[in-house]
């Protein structure tokens, strides 16, 4: 079903986490392989790796089987039913076409859509808010589901800080006192992602706004750089709202809420409600609508989006 390649770049993180750790391969030519097809095809290897990831694991729980996908044995370890399944996907032919739908409709369709490991229909990254609870915040909140490109807020649980600008280290396993620092780290993503500027180069604000203010002939602050990211933040949140989005589409899937009996976030989950009570006050927000208060709106400019639809 597969072919190593000649010559093929390395598969990076999520892509060795999804189609390897995710589905127990340790064959790293097989998971490269796997990592190639998905970018021939187009398609996300997060996505395409969870949907599959939870195709396994139904089919080890016995809420799949052979005569659901076609002949297909979904064994952990084994990744040759995963080539076919991603050429099934993108065909959207045989069992591919559902799970090309993606892992929620996937879980529902076996009977039970809180197995799928989602938020919002985003299939959640490679980094477990177990381990990093400031993420689960990043996940819940984010305007385009569980995305690690929203906030990558596990990297200052390990240190990756930007003091400059007021992204300190929290204490990694006290949940209190850590929404604000999610909310401070979202509006900078946010003006990151408005300049195109790549997470891992790790440009100092400083820096940044001296390239910003000599293209824009003006000069600009780290703190500018901030409000315009909370700017964009709210404004995407104020145009989910009132496409219906509420606090009740908040919710982390059940598999993330069990604890791990072992390793080093052993035993915890994150207080999911606590979070996001610190997180709305911090933010600014409505806690029973999820909408951003008239006050926040006005102070940054954006009186328009009070008005209903």
């Amino acid at each position: 079903p597969y072919a190593t390649p000649p010559k093929s770049k390395g598969p990076e993180y999520e892509t060795i986490a999804a189609l390897g750790s995710q589905l127990l391969i340790d064959d790293l030519a097989q998971i490269t392989a796997l990592g190639e097809r998905c970018d021939r095809l187009g398609m996300d290897t997060i996505s395409a790796g969870g949907a599959i990831g939870l195709a396994y694991y139904l089919f080890d729980q016995g809420l799949l089987t052979t005569m659901d996908t076609g002949g297909l044995e979904l064994r952990w370890g084994d990744g040759k039913p995963a080539f076919v399944l991603l050429d099934q996907m993108a065909r959207r032919e045989g069992f591919g076409a559902l799970l090309a739908q993606g892992s929620r409709a996937l879980a529902a369709h076996c009977g039970d859509a809180s197995l799928a490991v989602q938020v919002n229909g985003l299939d959640v990254a490679m980094h477990d808010p177990r381990a990093f609870s400031g993420q689960a915040l990043s996940y819940l909140t984010s305007p385009r589901g569980a995305c690690h490109n929203q906030s990558d807020f596990f990297n200052v649980e390990m240190g990756g800080t930007i003091d400059e600008i007021g992204i300190t280290l929290p204490e990694r396993w006290e949940d209190a006192g850590k929404a604000a620092l999610v909310a401070r780290d979202q509006h900078w993503r946010t003006a990151c992602n408005s300049l195109t500027v790549c997470m891992f180069a790790v440009v100092p604000p400083s820096e940044l706004v001296e390239l910003l203010s000599a293209a824009l002939g003006e000069p600009w602050t780290p703190e500018d750089l901030m409000a315009a990211g909370e700017r964009a933040w709210n404004l995407k949140r104020a145009i989910n709202c009132r496409l219906g989005l509420t606090p009740a589409s908040e919710v982390l899937p059940r598999l993330l809420l069990q604890p791990l009996p072992d390793g080093g976030q052993e035993g915890h989950v994150p207080d999911v409600a606590l979070l996001l009570d610190e997180y709305y006050a911090a933010s600014g927000w409505e806690r029973e609508s999820g909408r951003p208060k008239a006050e926040t709106l006005r102070r940054l400019g954006l009186e328009f989006a009070e008005q209903e639809p």
